[in-house]
């Protein structure tokens, strides 16, 4: 049975691209396939961190992109369009295990920002924005699936990327959320308490000889006292140290309908997938 293959490419922040994370990384991601690491120079220290990740779907000489090409529809249809799904859910649960355990051991999170999909030899691309904790949901599949469906109806006819969602309906979504999410959390805005400085254990005692020689006596005493089995009920719990309870993140469902087209000439226009039209 013909099989894709995924060349998976991480591009990282440089700033959050250290020996050790990136071997982590790479160890995490051992179980889908070996990732590809780059890295990238931001601009400014205060431009946020934006890492990308990128899908390059590999079936050889198979054809699956376009519908004139033979075969290619069922190549689509029984093959690809559910293999991009199990990826992503396999990439997806990747990225937050990974973020899971960063958080538990205190070091900073890798949010992936995009997954960029690049079809048919980077003939067509698909880039949907994960959600705030760099998921990427199996279903989006059907959102490939329906791109691709409309530049083989030339409703995308010389279209050569879709953005879903566009970056300004992503932003105006993100922000709605996050106030609606702070009214819930506030104490989501107060600062990270300082660790409490370490300090210094009591200083030994001083005894004598004599004090040491009474105390040894008493201990071995108190040792060799039998105690009813019965009286164990009796005895105070051993204490135990309980986990500490991990703060709830911020995250909502995108809604995924805006789309940003990019053609071949380089022009873009803004494109509803629920009217299936163009909106400027």
């Amino acid at each position: 049975m013909i099989r894709p293959s995924l060349t998976l490419v991480l591009d990282l922040d440089e700033r959050a691209a250290g020996k050790e994370t990136i071997l982590e990384i790479k160890r995490n991601y051992a179980y889908v396939c070996t990732p590809v690491i780059r890295t990238h120079a931001a601009e400014s220290e205060d431009e946020p961190m934006r890492n990308t990740a990128r899908f390059i779907i590999n079936m050889g000489t198979y054809k699956y992109l376009l519908s004139s090409d033979e075969g290619a529809d069922d190549r689509w249809n029984e093959i690809v369009e559910p293999w991009i799904g199990n990826m992503f859910h396999k990439v997806g649960n990747t990225m937050k295990v990974f973020n899971d355990r960063q958080r538990k051991i205190k070091l900073p999170e890798i949010i992936f920002e995009r997954v960029n999909l690049e079809m048919q030899g980077g003939a067509f691309n698909v880039s949907l924005h994960t959600d705030p904790i760099s998921f990427i949901n199996p279903e989006l599949n059907a959102q490939v699936g329906l791109a691709r469906m409309l530049l083989n109806d030339g409703t995308l006819a010389g279209a050569v990327q879709v953005e879903a969602p566009s970056d300004a309906s992503w932003q105006t979504q993100n922000e709605s959320a996050w106030n609606a999410w702070i009214e819930e959390h506030p104490e989501a805005l107060e600062p990270t308490p300082e660790p409490e400085p370490e300090t210094e254990g009591e200083p030994e005692e001083q005894l004598t000889r004599e004090e040491w020689l009474e105390r040894d006596k008493e201990a071995k005493s108190y040792e060799n006292t039998a105690v009813p089995v019965t009286d164990s009920e009796s005895l105070p719990p051993i204490p135990h140290e309980e986990e500490e309870e991990e703060p709830e993140q911020f995250d909502f469902d995108v809604d995924y309908h805006i789309w940003n087209v990019t053609f071949e000439d380089g022009t873009t226009r803004i494109f509803d997938a629920n009217e299936r039209s163009f909106v400027e």
